[in-house]
């Protein structure tokens, strides 16, 4: 192609390109515009590939308009840029559109609903469905119905609640079992999570408010023994705890049922040795074990006060702190934060 020729269509792309810059109405316009023009297979780099084929002093000619184009294509190209965000802005309020994005806050569950899930899941796995009851309970739930008589030290107001002379706040889950067997006949295979309260000082590991879950199993048809407790309660440890765990039954006491023990874990810090690098380990304190649960076979007394015949039924419960779990899984020293609503101590759980 000779100069004339290639002059010819510089002027021709300058009218057009400056043209297309200026009408561009966003950033992504111009880029378009550029590449058109200026990218590697654009309208005037095919332009300059004819240089080679004129004569030095024609060539220096050609050349010369070709940078002059590409220099105020580009000054243009970046004024309108500038143009454009400006306006944007504007249109922003005075938000700057160019930083970066900030990420919408997403919610995530309670560290406490984490752990009462995964234990509700597995003893569902286990075969029992949930149930629940009141926290403002009657005196025949929350006492009398669970072997707890008038008189008995654990209705003494130092350690209820009492909204009035026959209400209270639940001291504990085990009204569920009772309002689960008013409402339905053996076989019974339930767990019930919620919330409890007790008059207790608070401290690094009371609080006047808790959570626990407890567990019922009833049947008619056949004997229920120590064994079918044990075994539902070291399983349930294992996928609690972890399938190492080592486990061990104590005896204990508890109103509402008899016989009553306690089941400890091997410590999760110390795995059992009582000691921490070289240390009396903090957590179990140098026993090795941690205390996890209670439980037992439901007393007779507690059968007869809800109607159930106790030569005919047999059952255990069970019941263990929520808040406890939650501190020996994830090392909480402190069990006022976990109802502090602090988001930089939960944002630390998934």
């Amino acid at each position: 192609m000779s100069a004339p020729a290639l002059l010819e269509s510089l002027g021709a792309l300058r009218v057009r390109a400056l043209d297309d810059a200026r009408r561009a109405a966003s950033p992504e316009a111009l880029g378009a515009v550029r590449v058109a023009v200026l990218g590697r297979k654009g309208e005037l780099t095919a332009i300059l590939r004819g240089l080679k084929d004129l004569a030095p002093d024609e060539r220096t000619t050609v050349g010369a308009e070709a940078n002059r184009l590409k220099d105020e294509l580009e000054a243009l190209l970046a004024e309108r840029a500038e143009s454009l965000e400006d306006a944007a802005e504007a249109g922003a309020k005075g938000l700057d559109v160019s930083l970066p994005g900030r990420r919408p806050w997403v919610g995530r569950r309670h560290v406490l609903n984490a752990v009462e899930d995964e234990l509700v899941d597995i003893f569902h796995g286990l075969g029992f469905t949930a149930g629940g009851g009141p926290e403002v309970e009657d005196d025949f739930h929350n006492f009398t119905a669970l072997n707890l008589p008038p008189g008995h030290p654990a209705r003494e107001a130092h350690d209820t609640y009492y909204v009035s002379d026959s209400l209270v706040l639940r001291t504990h889950t085990s009204p569920c079992w009772i309002r689960a067997m008013e409402q339905g006949q053996p076989p019974l295979r339930m767990v019930f999570p919620g919330r409890v309260y007790r008059a207790e000082a608070v401290d690094a590991s009371h609080m006047d408010q808790f959570h626990q879950i407890d567990g019922l199993y009833v049947e008619a048809d056949r004997p229920v023994t120590l064994a079918d407790l044990k075994s539902t309660l070291v399983e349930a440890a294992r996928r609690i705890i972890g399938a190492k765990v080592k486990t061990r039954f104590r005896p204990g006491y508890f109103p509402f049922t008899e016989p009553s023990a306690e089941l400890d874990v091997s410590c999760i810090r110390c795995g059992g040795q009582g000691t921490d690098g070289g240390q009396r380990c903090a957590v179990c304190r140098g026993s090795g074990w941690l205390e996890i649960l209670g439980a037992g076979m439901v007393h007779p007394a507690v059968f007869k006060a809800v109607g159930y015949d106790p030569d005919r039924v047999t059952g255990f419960a069970f019941g263990c702190g929520l808040d406890r779990i939650a501190m020996l899984r994830y090392d909480i020293p402190d069990i006022r934060l976990l109802l502090e609503n602090d988001l930089r101590f939960l944002g630390q759980f998934s």
